[in-house]
């Protein structure tokens, strides 16, 4: 199958596939873009926030037949942050900023995007366009504005997107260790594009042992899988909360998508948060989003690895706040 000739003008198909998504929110705990909104970009007439569960959060209707999950921390009113969550992981990965944001009395929500965390997962196909298209019907449904927009990994490369084609419904915009303007990017090119071949040949082989690879890379403050449970909890998310499909097909989207004529586009105040040791995605990435936006700047993170959530978690949520308030 060429997955570089699908696009989201294909339509998704085998949409009912809520059914994995739907026994994970019945059963153990989660652990790391109507005809078609596919491709008019519509929002699907019916759509409304479900009721909200006892533990799965908020699901919005995005498609017919497709529901993204949200947790939403009705922290306060003193604004709304809403985060997309990086490859391959969901919102549960974000729950110690989400709780602290809610602490200091923001409204704090995080999307487990289509394929991922309890969202359902149809087929495909996966693109930056469909995740991009996903958050503006989830902003539209939820009536926000203004809101800031923050993406981590992947989840930064789709805020980048969603800001540059929609963005009428964002005030600031924050885009952490994002693989922009490309992933294959940079002095290392070579590196990464082999990186990248590996993680994309490994999830057509053996996808335990490609995120186990991932796993080991992620962090500067937990390395060893075997004893911590962090990165037992972060191994599950990428396991048993993401499709093969949306998993694989976002890797694509990774290797193929420039996001360089979107930086043009973004006109709102923007941070980007990088690593200087980042391991999967170099500083040079960070360093090009901050000159190519107008309104960027780049906040550099000495000791952490590709989770400046995790690793800097204070220095993250200062910066975050400082910026917001």
């Amino acid at each position: 199958m060429n997955q570089q000739n699908r696009t989201d003008e294909d339509g998704p198909t085998g949409q009912r596939g809520a059914s994995r998504r739907s026994v994970l929110a019945a059963g153990t705990g989660a652990a790391l873009t109507a005809a078609t909104v596919v491709g008019a970009g519509g929002t699907p007439a019916s759509a409304a926030p479900a009721a909200e569960g006892s533990r799965g959060g908020t699901r919005v209707p995005v498609a017919p037949g497709v529901e993204v999950n949200i947790a939403d921390l009705k922290g306060g009113r003193r604004g709304t942050v809403v985060f997309i969550p990086g490859w391959p992981l969901a919102s549960t990965t974000l729950e110690g900023t989400l709780l602290h944001l809610a602490d200091h009395g923001y409204r704090a929500i995080a999307l487990d995007q289509r394929g991922f965390g309890l969202s359902d997962a149809p087929y495909g196909p996966y693109t930056y366009d469909l995740w991009a298209r996903d958050i503006q019907t989830v902003l539209e449904t939820l009536s926000l504005r203004d809101v800031t927009l923050v993406g981590h990994s992947m989840g930064g490369a789709v805020a980048l997107r969603h800001t540059s084609r929609f963005g009428n419904r964002v005030g600031k915009l924050v885009v952490a260790e994002a693989p922009a303007p490309r992933f294959v990017y940079g002095p290392q090119s070579a590196d990464l594009a082999a990186a990248l071949d590996g993680l994309i040949a490994g999830y057509a082989t053996d996808r335990a042992a490609a995120v186990r690879s991932l796993t080991t890379n992620f962090f500067s403050t937990h390395t060893d899988i075997a004893t911590d449970p962090f990165l037992q909890f972060f191994e599950r998310q990428c396991l048993d909360q993401a499709s093969l499909p949306a998993s694989r097909d976002a890797l694509f989207a990774l290797r193929d998508t420039d996001l360089t004529a979107d930086f043009a586009r973004i006109k709102v105040p923007t941070r980007v948060f990088h690593a200087i040791n980042d391991k999967i995605v170099p500083l040079v990435h960070g360093q090009a989003v901050a000159a190519g936006i107008r309104h960027a700047r780049l906040v550099t993170f000495a000791t952490a690895g590709h989770a400046v959530y995790v690793d800097e978690a204070d220095k993250f949520r200062a910066e975050l706040l400082k910026f917001i308030g």
